[in-house]
Parts: structure tokens; sequence; C-alpha cells
């Protein structure tokens, strides 16, 4: 028997469940939500900022493909070592304070980003800016449960969790989408310039080359600081709005068992580590997207490895995410109209058909395909929409299997997993002699094994059975 319904604690609820629980919906919802995912979708966009326009920023500021790979990694790196005192902060603190200590950290990041610097000295506050957007990863990445459970009805939480969860998705979008169109491709723009200036004898043409190159370094330098000051806006303006309201719950929860107490979070997470209905999904999860994540970031370099330039691998990412945002959105929205209980087979499904669309990126990459430049447009686009659209479900999944171990214990362990992964894969991509070909069939490789560990897991949905299970005589309204 599952660690799970032995829990003196959901037994006590099960049995309450003749009492009356009133319940209400309120209509400010959406403005929570709204404000929380525009700050979710800021923090992966920051995160994800250097490796669109890594050519470019590698070329004006002389940094190695290491130095690139660093700025992304100090999320991961970040969220692994704090990950479990911001699960701590939100479950014991409420989501107000979480919310504005994760977007106060999100601002100063940006605004350190913004200083300014001299070129040779740029890498310093740079890294200083990741490591404070990596700070702030934590309470935006596992969140979503959180906020859907304290607001939001039964019949809309997995879409409303998939809203939030897919804000990293479309800020990525959003990085792959704005970064090169603010910050322009040196190679294509100025590959006559950078060759005549660094392979012929010096001459007098060279000098004026050689100027050429220092002032089209200083426009690209340009662009690069219109993007921090662009991201810092914005973040500023919503990290506003969070202040001015964002409240922890509503007066009236939305369910029943957003109205029951949760196991508290020493106990909640010593029980998640010993509870294999939860690891199995977990594990899935976590690997597979903690890769994906890294995967993503490295894409302009995977892609440039077989003759696809900065612009272009833009673009694809960009599409990808989008497909994924559609893709998350949509099969959220059918896991809820069938009850919210067919959450694995739809999981397995998609898997399967990743497990094909990444063995096709594994041959298109490796030269085993000939890769047509529709065949990778196609094949970037479709891993997008497989993989994003499985992270809402996993997330509930999790949460329902987990309960009453609180939303914020169980997503925060599954997302620091996923960046437990994406920080070993980047740590990995660090190392230079290494290549681009294995990043590929790692991806293949960890979308694979989400399968085996799927079959191993019996569903259960502990959190849903309280909510249908409850008294008849209870009221659900939405304020206009």
């Amino acid at each position: 028997m599952d660690a799970t319904e032995k829990s003196p604690l959901l037994k006590s609820q099960s049995r309450s469940l003749n009492s009356s629980h009133v319940t209400k919906v309120y209509f400010r919802r959406w403005y929570i939500l709204f404000v929380f995912t525009v700050l979710a979708l800021l923090q992966s966009m920051t995160w994800n900022t250097w490796g669109p326009i890594a050519d470019t920023a590698r070329a004006v500021y002389g940094w190695t493909q290491s130095d690139v790979a660093l700025l992304s990694n100090w999320g991961p790196i970040t969220y692994v070592v704090s990950a479990f005192f911001f699960s701590w902060l939100m479950e014991s603190k409420g989501l107000r304070i979480s919310v504005l200590a994760s977007g106060g950290c999100l601002l100063l990041g940006t605004v350190l980003r913004c200083l300014p610097i001299p070129p040779s000295h740029v890498i310093w506050v740079m890294h200083a800016g990741q490591l404070f957007i990596g700070l702030s990863g934590p309470i935006m990445m596992s969140a979503p449960t959180v906020l859907s459970a304290a607001w939001f009805s039964p019949n809309q939480r997995t879409f409303s969790t998939a809203v939030g969860a897919m804000a990293g998705i479309i800020g990525v979008a959003l990085s792959f989408l704005i970064g090169p169109l603010i910050v322009t491709d040196i190679k294509s723009q100025n590959s006559s310039i950078i060759i005549s200036a660094t392979t012929v004898a010096p001459t007098a043409n060279d000098l004026v080359n050689s100027f050429l190159l220092d002032g089209v370094k200083k426009d690209h330098r340009l662009e690069i600081s219109y993007l921090m000051y662009l991201e810092c806006l914005v973040t500023a303006l919503f990290f506003l709005a969070a202040v001015i309201y964002f409240p922890n719950k509503p007066p009236t929860p939305p369910s029943t068992s957003a109205s029951m107490d949760r196991e508290d979070f020493l106990t909640g997470f010593k029980a998640l580590c010993t509870k294999w209905q939860f690891m199995a999904p977990a594990l899935a999860y976590g690997i597979f997207t903690g890769i994906y994540g890294g995967w993503t970031t490295e894409l302009t370099s995977i892609l440039d490895s077989i003759g696809i330039g900065q612009s272009a691998a833009g673009w694809m990412g960009f599409f990808a995410n989008v497909a994924g945002v559609i893709g998350g959105l949509l099969f959220s929205q059918m896991v809820d109209m069938m009850g919210g209980k067919k959450t694995k087979l739809v999981i397995l499904t998609l898997t399967i058909m990743s497990v094909a669309v990444w063995l096709w990126v594994v041959l298109i990459c490796s030269g085993y395909i000939s890769h047509y430049i529709a065949h990778v447009w196609i094949s970037i686009i479709a891993t997008g929409f497989f993989v994003a659209s499985l992270i809402p479900l996993f997330y509930e999944i999790c949460a329902e299997g987990a309960y009453p171990i609180g939303e914020s214990s169980t997503a925060g362990f599954i997302t620091w997993l996923n960046n437990a992964a994406c920080l070993v894969f980047l740590l990995v991509a660090s190392v230079k002699s290494f290549g681009y070909a294995w990043m590929n069939w790692a991806m293949l490789g960890s979308v694979f094994l989400v399968i085996p560990l799927l079959l191993l897991y019996k569903e259960r949905y502990n959190r849903l059975d309280v909510d249908i299970g409850a008294n008849s005589n209870q009221r659900s309204d939405e304020d206009a």
C-alpha cells in the first residue's frame, strides 16, 4: 500500500467530507494568474538572454563558449542550492511574500545587468545579474500548482497550472525572438570586415577595417544594452503590479481540498523521498525537462554545427516554444474535460511521440538524414510541441499523487530535479572538446527513460477524490 493511503491527515480529511464546505471562485483569480505568469515569463526570458545571442556576445566581448554556458548555468546552480528554502518560504509564508521575494531578486538581477561597466569587466556584472535572476527561479517554477490550488476550482486546476507552467516556455520563446531582433548577428552582417581585419597582412586598409571592427563591436554592445534596459523596465512594471495587489489566497476557498490542511513541510519532504509512486513521475519529469532546458540554451550552437545561423536558430527556438505553449494548454484543457483522471494515458501517448521526434532530430544532426532546412524546422518545432506539452501534466499528476503533502513541496521537489539535471547538462556542455553531437543523444535517451518510469507508476488522484467526494450541499459561485 502506498504511503499516501496511510496518511492520518488524508484519512481525517476523508472522514470530514460529510461536513459542509462552502466554496467560491473569484474573477480576480485571472489577475493573479496574469501577474504571476508575466513575472515567471520574464524570469525565464532573462535567464535565457545569452543563448540566442551567443555568437554576437562572444564576438563583441571576447567571451568563450564556457563563459556563455556559465551565464545560463547560474539558473540551475542557484536553484539546486536554494530550492528547498523557497519551498519552505512558500509553504510557511504564503504566495504573496514568496512572489515578492522572487520578483525582487529578478528585478535586482536585471538592474545589475544595466550598470555601465567597461566591456573588459562587463562579464562580472552579467554573472551577478544572472545569479539573482537564478534565485528568482524556484518560486516562479514551483508556484503554478500552489496558485491553481489556492485560487481555481477543480475543473480549472490543470489548465491554470498549465498557464503558469507554460510561462517559462513562453519566456524562452520570447528570448529567441526578442534577443536576435534587438541584437543582430555579427557574423552575417560583418563577416567581410572581420575576415579582412584578421587574415591578411597589415596595411593602411587593415587599419581602416580594424577601426570599423571596433565600431561594429560598439554598435553590437549598444544593442545588448538596449536588450538589458528593456527587460529591466518590463520587470519593474510587473513587480510593482504584484506589490500593489497579490494576496496569498481568496477569502473563501475555491474547492474543498483548498480548505484542507497540508502536511507540514519537513514531514512532507521526508515522505516524498520515500514514496516511489511520487518519485517515478518526479524523476521522469526532472530528468527529461532538465536536459531539454539545457539543450534549448545551446540550440544556437547545436544548429550552428550543421550550418544554420543564429537568426534562423532563434526563429526555430521561438516557434518551438510557441508550439509547446499551444500543446500544453490544449492537452491540459483536454485532461480537465476528461475529469482530470486520464493524465497518465495522455503523458504516455505524448512521450511515445516525443521519442519518435527526437530520433528524427538525432538522425538529422548526425548526418544520417540529409538536413534540408524544412526538415530541421519541422523537427525542432515538433520537439517543442511534444516536450513542453508534458510539463503541466507532470505538475498535476505529482501534486495529485502526493496529496495531502503541500503543492509547494511537490512542485519544489520536481523542479529541483529538473534544475539538477539541467546543471549537469550545462556543466558537460561547458567542456568545449565534447562538441555538440552528444546533446541530441542525451535528449533522446532522457525522453525514452520516461516510458519505463511511467509504466511502473500507479496513478492516484488523492486531491481530486477529496473534491469529488465533498458534500453535495457545497456551493460554487463566481463574483463579477
